[in-house]
């Protein structure tokens, strides 16, 4: 899909971001520096990785999975990739958007920046003690490789499995990245999702409060520096404008209890971090949608990760 048919503030392409069946694509030049500039820092021993890559596609009938052999910097990396069926997909013709500069004078702009849609699963709560044990993103702007996810080897163990449903054996394996290895394939994935001359709006809901300190924590433990360009929306606060019908502020607005309000269907496992992912694009859709928000005013909301007092390095 082309920039030019994308309206500045349209949220309804999550319906054509998953239209396409996709397989990772790295920029073996950029992927390469990153890896050995990592590597003779860190000096940790490199395994293969395992990742895994949803997509979706028009295809009537088709649900399946295959694996794709692929190599990055040496080393064999399998991606998983996921179609689903044609009736799942008929359930995002319903959402509409806000869509104010088409509305008003029937022009179509390009968005000011990639947006990806991201979420986390960890060990607990503890940005300082915890650690991340599952990442997913999705780009709004769809196509190929819109979507990525992997689980991620916290090397301490975990024992809140009865929140995720994600278990020691599921991490403790020889092709789940460690967060330091996954770094350079996550800056490679934004950079080949990124528009030139754009900065990178990452959307998760209590972004401010959880999702983006334990990125930064994580970056930090590595030593890498994250880039200066990424902006972070939460939409945690943007949903406490929401009113009921009397006027009055909304009693919760939990991921759960918006996706109940807007009638958002459920089709995997909760508290995953590709599912909610899911439910925060058709979340988002319907949030900006009632409150009128365009993409530059998402941006005019957002934060950069140095913006967060607590997470700051210690002098």
């Amino acid at each position: 899909m082309s920039l030019s048919s994308i309206c500045c503030g349209n949220f309804h392409l999550l319906r054509n971001s998953i239209g396409d069946t996709c397989s990772i694509r790295w920029l073996k030049y950029h992927s390469r520096l990153i890896y050995e500039t990592f590597l003779s820092s860190r000096r940790h021993q490199s395994r293969p990785l395992s990742t895994t890559v949803l997509a979706r596609s028009t295809r009537k009938g088709s649900k399946q999975s295959f694996s794709n052999s692929r190599h990055l910097h040496g080393k064999s990396v399998e991606s998983s990739i996921e179609v689903f069926k044609q009736s799942e997909l008929e359930q995002l013709k319903s959402l509409h958007c806000y869509n104010v500069e088409e509305e008003f004078s029937g022009v179509k702009t390009e968005w000011p920046a990639t947006i990806l849609v991201f979420d986390i699963e960890t060990t607990g709560f503890s940005r300082r003690d915890d650690r991340i044990i599952e990442f997913a993103v999705r780009d709004l702007m769809g196509g190929k490789n819109s979507t990525f996810q992997t689980l991620i080897n916290p090397e301490q163990e975990v024992r809140n499995s009865y929140v995720h449903g994600i278990s020691n054996s599921m991490l403790c394996r020889p092709d789940v990245p460690r967060f330091g290895e996954l770094i350079p394939i996550l800056l490679q994935y934004v950079w080949s999702r990124q528009m030139d001359g754009k900065p990178v709006m990452w959307v998760a809901h209590n972004a401010r409060s959880f999702d983006v300190p334990f990125l930064i924590f994580e970056f930090r433990r590595c030593k890498v520096e994250m880039p200066g360009d990424w902006r972070f929306v939460d939409t945690l606060p943007i949903a406490r404008q929401l009113v009921d019908s009397n006027g009055s502020k909304l009693s919760s607005v939990s991921l759960k209890n918006l996706r109940e309000r807007y009638k958002i269907p459920l089709t995997g496992s909760a508290h995953r971090a590709m599912q909610d992912v899911t439910t925060l694009c058709y979340v988002l859709q319907k949030l900006t949608f009632e409150l009128k928000l365009t993409v530059p005013q998402l941006l005019e909301k957002s934060f950069r990760a140095s913006d967060l007092p607590a997470t700051r390095p210690e002098k």
